[in-house]
């Protein structure tokens, strides 16, 4: 496949049948972009496939000239490819993914961020931005999240707010709770800071 030539949804479907883990995959949904994830002038492929309410996968294919290999395979249902800009930290250009997860009485959503780093998928953290959970009688509860990155000094502020709930799923029971959780970025990841 030459790297100057358009990239199908066949070839795409074809690449995570060929070199992904399962031996199946659900891919009537599957969507992909061509997009520059490093420093190299090569696009690499981002892909998507959504199989149910809270189940899907999410592929980054990295490209060395006219070769695409697989270089992350996640279990996550992604609604959309579009990605914020990156984020240089440390060096590294970052970008957020969303992921969509959960179950019965469960939905949440989880801010992945990752960058690569020669030719590997490193994922430098992840947080909460939102879960309902109403799994259990008299443990209703609601997360509100979220997380800002200070590239001045390569520091991740993250917070979550929780809100119990009554067991109708939207009656507030006391006061919300925030806590904040400060990480530094060692190199690689972002680490929780000691207080």
């Amino acid at each position: 496949m030459s790297s100057k030539a358009k990239l199908s949804l066949q070839q795409v479907t074809k690449l995570i049948e060929t070199q992904g883990r399962k031996s199946e995959y659900y891919l009537k949904e599957l969507t992909f972009k061509e997009v520059q994830l490093d420093t190299d002038k090569e696009l690499e492929v981002i892909a998507s496939s959504t199989g149910g309410s809270h189940l899907g996968s999410f592929f980054i294919f990295d490209r060395n000239g006219n070769n695409l290999k697989m270089i992350a395979e996640k279990e996550w249902k992604v609604d959309s490819l579009e990605m914020r800009l990156p984020v240089t930290v440390g060096g590294k250009m970052m970008f957020e993914t969303v992921e969509n997860t959960g179950g019965s009485g469960l939905d949440v959503k989880i801010a992945h961020l990752w960058y690569l780093q020669k030719g590997k998928w490193v994922e430098a953290w992840n947080g909460r931005l939102q879960e309902m959970n109403a799994m259990v009688s008299g443990a209703y509860s609601k997360v509100a999240g979220g997380y800002q990155l200070l590239d001045s000094d390569n520091i991740l502020y993250a917070w979550e707010t929780v809100i119990k709930l009554a067991d109708d799923g939207t009656t507030e029971i006391g006061k919300p709770e925030t806590t904040l959780t400060m990480y530094s970025f060692d190199g690689s990841k972002f680490v929780k800071k000691k207080q």
